[in-house]
């Protein structure tokens, strides 16, 4: 994944809700994996280009 700065909130909050991935479907992702996710459901949602 390409290099960016990230606020510490918000990579608090992509750990948390790593940790509930992990925790749900008994999986290790990491924070690449679970940050595809976050933005793949964010996309349904919010449209843009």
């Amino acid at each position: 994944m390409a290099q960016m700065d990230i606020s510490d909130e918000n990579f608090v909050k992509l750990n948390q809700i790593q940790r509930v991935v992990n925790v749900e479907e008994e999986m290790e992702a990491n924070l690449d994996e679970v940050l595809a996710r976050v933005l793949e459901f964010y996309r349904r949602f919010v449209p843009y280009n």
